[in-house]
């Protein structure tokens, strides 16, 4: 046992310092703990076939899918169209942002909303910084409310399984759904004045000649720029609209087979292409260097279904000679037509498929049909998210490709490594002497149980990885509730919620790191806005848990 003990907190001292890859830290745990003969090879490789990893992994496909038709990026331009101040946008965003977070992924709905915010900035000049990281945090405990919304819940679901305890759905929503609302509260309360800052400026120049074709099918046909808010930001402006050769003005209403002409920056070339509302074909964006000796117009530099969609002119782009060595951004169907096409040099991905709109309806049904299939027990729920992985990919919302581009190995690899660090805990016996300690400290009282437990995974959880907090917390849980007789959902509830609680260290969630460069967060910032909040929910998931316990 003690050589356990030894190997377990090393991993986690390990984890905490930041200066070795969690992933790395836990490989060599498992390897030592292997060698030692403290637990079998089936115990420590258990997490490759866990169902919470499985699920893990079915999901952030299906987000990607999601996310891929641009209905993240539609929702929340009209949630913010007409926001003035940065409290009014938080506010509209909770719950919406809050209800998504609860059947997927956070990270992809936190990618979106940056390039949101910096739209909110360059345009109404309320500062990224005062929406950003409470936005965050609303995700962070909004996902803890299902079994879907986060990962250290589908293993906690997976760890308890084994010991006969089934986690449903909404297992977790008693003891999480009233803390994510109270702090909701504490961050609605508080954003505004700890948050302060001013909005960025950039000093950029829109030196880039952007030409956006539309489509009959595209959002934006028969309606005004202007009003989807893409007519003017500081990364690029609508100069005119170019209707089968004549330039008509920028505030007309859009119509297909148009071409819209936008200036630029580097950056808004980017942006501009991944706006679902121009209907553009499922195609990536390369930044492609002319070779030398070249000189001839960018018509004449087309070829296939490669098209260029944006180079430094102020003249149209199929009258414009590109000198050798400068850079245009082209559209193509693959790596293929790029390398077949003789005037290019070099090129490099600038940006990945556009959104597909069309696909929005198929990609929200797969989601629904996981979910209510998963709630009702019509299936596992690993068994129905992997087959609405496979559905996204059959329906052609995603592609092969994308879909294995959506699984992140560095994730899924730290929840399989940590359920193996949970079995050396369990194994060794670790846990039931952790479950003793904690018993002995809070005297057998419901209560004091309780608070030891929020307050220990709320500090755990700040130091190490949330999969590694679980792992070794849901062992301790399930021999409290068997020693005193509680409930083990609600005490696996509490320990799902608080593990949540990722307020302070900013290098203790993914979507803090996100964050942190786009919003100009230190880590005093994350420790003054966080430290009201965790004192917040701290409370009230101390008085929700004891009250469900008690009363029953």
């Amino acid at each position: 046992m003690i050589a356990a003990a030894v190997i377990v907190i090393g991993t986690l001292v390990a984890m905490a310092s930041g200066r070795v890859p969690p992933i790395l830290a836990l490989g060599t745990g498992l390897a030592i703990a292997g060698l030692l003969r403290i637990v079998t090879p089936e115990e420590l490789f258990a997490g490759l076939s866990n169902q919470g990893v499985i699920t893990v992994g079915a999901m952030l496909v299906i987000a990607k899918g999601i996310v891929s038709t641009g209905v993240v990026t539609r929702a929340t331009w009209m949630l913010l169209s007409t926001t003035h101040t940065a409290s009014q946008a938080i506010r509209r965003l909770m719950l919406p942002i809050g209800v998504a977070s609860g059947v997927m992924n956070t990270t992809p709905l936190v990618a979106m909303l940056i390039p949101a915010t910096r739209e909110l900035e360059q345009t109404r000049r309320i500062p990224a910084r005062a929406v950003l990281l409470p936005i965050a945090h609303v995700t962070t405990l909004a996902g803890s409310v299902t079994l879907i919304g986060t990962s250290s819940n589908l293993l906690i679901a997976g760890i308890a399984g084994g010991s006969g305890v089934d986690m449903g759905m909404l297992a977790f929503a008693p003891v999480a759904l009233p803390v994510a609302l109270a702090g909701w509260l504490v961050i609605a309360l508080t954003a505004p004045h700890l948050l302060r800052g001013e909005a960025a400026t950039t000093d950029a120049s829109r030196e880039w000649r952007v030409e956006i074709p539309v489509s009959g099918h595209a959002l934006i046909h028969g309606r005004r720029a202007s009003s989807l808010g893409v007519a003017a930001t500081q990364q690029y402006e609508l100069v005119a609209i170019d209707r089968w050769g004549v330039l008509v003005e920028p505030d007309a209403i859009v119509h297909a087979d148009d071409v819209l002409v936008f200036t630029a920056t580097e950056a808004g070339v980017a942006a501009l292409w991944g706006s679902p509302l121009f209907g553009l074909s499922p195609q990536r964006l390369y930044a492609a260097t002319v070779k030398s000796g070249e000189g001839r117009t960018l018509h004449e530099f087309e070829n296939g279904s490669l098209r260029v969609v944006a180079a430094r002119t102020t003249r149209s782009l199929h009258e414009t000679v590109l000198e050798p060595g400068e850079t245009c951004y082209v559209t193509s169907d693959g790596i293929a037509s790029m390398r077949s096409n003789e005037s290019i040099a070099l090129w490099q991905d600038a940006a990945s498929r556009v959104p597909q709109p069309g696909k929005t309806w198929v990609a929200l049904a797969i989601l629904v049909g996981v979910i209510v299939s998963a709630s009702v027990g019509l299936a596992p729920i690993a068994l129905a998210a992997f087959a609405g992985a496979i559905l996204m990919v059959l329906t052609r919302v995603l592609s092969p490709g994308s879909a294995g581009r959506a699984l992140d190995w560095n994730v899924l690899g730290i929840l399989a490594g940590s359920v193996g660090l949970g079995s050396i805990v369990v194994s060794s016996g670790l846990a039931d002497v952790l479950a003793q300690g904690v018993r002995t400290l809070s005297a057998g009282n419901v209560l004091l149980v309780v608070i030891v437990l929020a307050v220990a995974t709320a500090i755990m959880t700040n130091l190490v990885t949330n999969a590694a907090a679980a792992s070794i917390l849901t062992p301790v849980g399930l021999g409290i509730s068997t020693e005193l007789g509680i409930d083990p959902v609600v005490v696996l509830a509490l320990i799902g919620t608080c593990i949540s609680f990722t307020f302070i260290n900013p290098f203790s969630h993914q979507s803090n790191l996100m964050v942190m460069r786009p919003g100009g967060y230190t880590t005093r910032t994350f420790a003054r806005f966080g430290v009201p909040l965790m004192i917040g929910v701290l409370a009230s998931v101390i008085v929700v848990a004891s009250l469900l316990l008690m009363g029953r």
